[in-house]
């Protein structure tokens, strides 16, 4: 073999190593971009994840905020009176006084008995009226004392009657939508 036919082998066996190792390379360089296609498609796929458990968080906390909202709202109507109803509870008092000392007299004239039928009829329409806003009266004579409706200011012995039962109403109490505006004012049996 002469130099140029070695030459020209030598050239030939260095371009086929040259081809082969391209080819190599090249099967190497498609598998590392297999792998980062593979590693970039599961950091989306935890990244979708944990996109989506925040969109069902934000879902469930928008429901409960619009569920509670609901609440307040239908409490604020519900309750809107309450200020209402006890600035209105001393004009009931002073007229159910006013009706109470009416009846501890005896011999009333015909202007007193007038004034004190006038007086009951506008009791009756002030009671009404509070009812049919939710206004409930308290008046638990002869009941037992509940701690949640009524306030003791005093406890009197009395023979014949169970202890903690109600036997005088001092004050009487109110509720707005079974909610509690003023407690019962009462004396107890012990």
């Amino acid at each position: 073999m002469s130099n140029t036919e070695k030459e020209k082998e030598l050239s030939e066996a260095t371009e086929e190593m040259l081809v082969e190792e391209s080819n190599v390379e090249g099967d190497s360089s498609e598998s590392l971009d297999d792998l980062d296609l593979v590693s970039q498609i599961e950091k989306l796929t935890q990244e979708k994840e944990a996109l989506f458990q925040r969109l069902l968080v934000s879902e469930a906390d928008m429901k409960n905020l619009r569920r509670r909202t609901e609440i307040d709202l239908a409490n604020a109507h519900k309750f809107a009176l309450e200020k209402f109803v006890k600035e209105l509870l001393p004009c009931l008092d002073a007229v159910e006084a006013e009706i109470n000392e009416l009846n501890k007299k005896d011999n009333l004239s015909e202007d007193l008995a007038q004034f004190k039928e006038g007086s009951e009829l506008t009791y009756r329409m002030l009671l009404n009226a509070v009812e049919k806003f939710g206004v409930k009266q308290i008046a638990p004579t002869g009941e037992s004392l509940n701690p949640d409706l009524h306030q003791a200011i005093a406890v009197v012995p009395m023979p014949g009657k169970e202890s903690n039962e109600i036997i005088d109403v001092t004050q009487k109490g109110y509720t707005l939508n079974d909610r509690l505006v003023r407690a019962a004012l009462v004396v107890v049996a012990q």
